[in-house]
């Protein structure tokens, strides 16, 4: 539960206006706690379920193993990172709205701080043909991220995209921009809590600390319940700073220049 450090990027050029992603900035206005759902009765039985077909399905929620585990995290956030969240953000997944569900009570916020993501962008890893498949396949998914962090493995041959099955983490990575330039450009100097799911989580700490995309679940592993806490909001190392780290004209969501 270590708290995760940025690294420092380049100065970002605005020759252009961004049409849909801006490369993350190394300096955030908010401090984010990133948690991993709480036990399933997906994870006792050890299986993979990430279609989104199945996000209101109560038979996934939380065990009571679960339940404890986000009441300690909640712990974690207020005592040990002496938090003030003041927004929960979750996944609509019931293993993870049902967690942010009790952290919303422990951490004493109201019903109006937790909000629900859509949109798709806390969503579990997609999994495709692995989906009610053991969990032990994730060896086989992270050995494939390491070789290459754009690979969709394995391919489905009956699929409408024979050539993609599992979600890449570049594509998690696009998420994760997404994500960022929106609430950044929404709050500042706030405690966020994000419940999500641990690849998403983990290529989100290497996106953010701008580390390699395919060593996500080396670097930042998240068990079950585990809190990781998130602060760019001080200087960066070197002390140096780019104009997409500073709140106004050159904010995410304003001018920047495209990613790729």
């Amino acid at each position: 539960m270590a708290t995760v450090v940025a690294s420092t990027t380049g100065v970002v050029g605005r020759s252009e206006r961004a049409e849909a992603f801006i490369e993350l900035p190394s300096r955030l206005h908010n401090r984010y706690f990133f948690v991993r759902h709480g036990e399933s009765v997906l994870d006792e039985r050890g299986i993979f379920l990430t279609n989104p077909s199945f996000k209101y399905d109560a038979t996934y929620g939380l065990t009571s193993v679960g339940r404890e585990q986000m009441r300690e995290a909640a712990r974690v956030i207020v005592q040990k990172y002496d938090g003030a969240p003041s927004w929960v953000y979750t996944s609509n997944f019931q293993r993870s709205f049902q967690s942010a569900l009790i952290l919303r009570e422990e951490c004493g916020l109201l019903f109006s701080q937790l909000r629900t993501e859509f949109s798709g962008l806390l969503d579990p890893r997609k999994m495709g043909s692995l989906d009610f498949g053991s969990q032990s396949a994730w060896e086989d998914v992270w050995a494939n991220d390491l070789e290459d962090p754009k690979s969709t493995p394995p391919p489905v041959p009956a699929s409408l995209q024979p050539s993609a099955s599992v979600e890449s983490c570049f594509d998690i990575y696009r998420r994760a921009q997404e994500a960022f330039t929106r609430l950044e450009a929404t709050y500042f100097g706030e405690d966020v809590i994000l419940v999500s799911h641990a690849d998403t989580l983990s290529v989100f700490c290497a996106a953010l600390n701008g580390t390699e995309l395919g060593r996500h679940h080396v670097d930042y592993p998240f068990a079950l319940g585990e809190v990781r806490c998130v602060d760019l909001t001080r200087v960066s190392r070197d002390k140096g700073f780019s104009p997409t780290d500073l709140r106004g004209d050159y904010a995410p969501g304003d001018a920047a220049s495209n990613y790729l």
